[in-house]
């Protein structure tokens, strides 16, 4: 894993279709993972392991709000759905 959780607003990594994107408030993943019973599904939950490892220590090392609070920007707009 190259990227250190929460230190800035720009690294990512991935593992197979499994993207992580690096926030100094939230680490956001997104994609699909598939753990194949084999040397690559092995190599792939050793990163998958790496990572989790990662969040929680840093996590786990700060003085932690109850909750952050997301930017208006950050959160989903309604769209009326076009199919309906």
């Amino acid at each position: 894993m190259t990227m250190k959780p929460f230190a800035d607003d720009s690294a990512s990594t991935s593992i197979g279709e499994l993207a992580a994107e690096n926030g100094s408030q939230a680490v956001m993943l997104s994609g699909s993972l598939e753990i194949t019973r084999d040397k690559v599904g092995l190599e792939r939950a050793k990163a998958l392991r790496a990572l989790a490892d990662a969040l929680c220590q840093e996590l786990e090392a700060g003085d932690l709000p109850d909750k952050v609070e997301q930017s208006p920007d950050a959160q989903a707009d309604t769209v009326a759905n076009p199919f309906a």
